[in-house]
């Protein structure tokens, strides 16, 4: 069966990306969702991010983001601590037991991306991203 729908192709992809990834990740005790606050957190410079750079990122909404970040808080994965740029607002940051593992954390996400796109050539890789990004504007 050959798909001529762009987004029925994304959807699947995203379906597909969610079989390969969650069972990696359920060893770790994260779902997908929760894996990608944590990377995001262990890339960024400050190991830091507020609330609405994680939305803006990720294109979440307020409440699912705030779930996420309640979710990996009682798990152990972070913490919320006071903005020392604005006291009225929190970060959320990583734990130490998390900031311990991040190396092992981004290889995990590396795998599964591996495990994704093992089909496709190096080039056809960088054309995949270049085009998605493209598709969603972020060039």
């Amino acid at each position: 069966m050959n798909i001529k729908k762009a987004g029925v192709l994304v959807k699947k992809a995203a379906l597909e990306f969610d079989k390969i990834s969650n069972p990696i990740f359920a060893e770790y005790d994260l779902t997908a969702s929760q894996y990608k606050v944590i990377k995001f957190l262990c890339t960024s410079e400050s190991k830091t991010a507020r609330v609405v750079d994680l939305e803006k990122y990720y294109s979440m909404t307020h409440p699912t983001t705030l779930g996420l970040v309640e979710q990996l808080e009682k798990k152990g994965f972070v913490k919320r601590v006071v903005n020392p740029n604005d006291a009225r607002g929190k970060l959320v940051a990583l734990t130490a037991k998390t900031d311990s593992m991040k190396d092992e954390l981004i290889a995990l996400g590396n795998a599964v991306e591996e495990k994704l796109t093992e089909r496709l050539t190096v080039d056809e890789k960088e054309k995949l991203v270049g085009l998605l990004n493209k598709l969603l504007g972020i060039e």
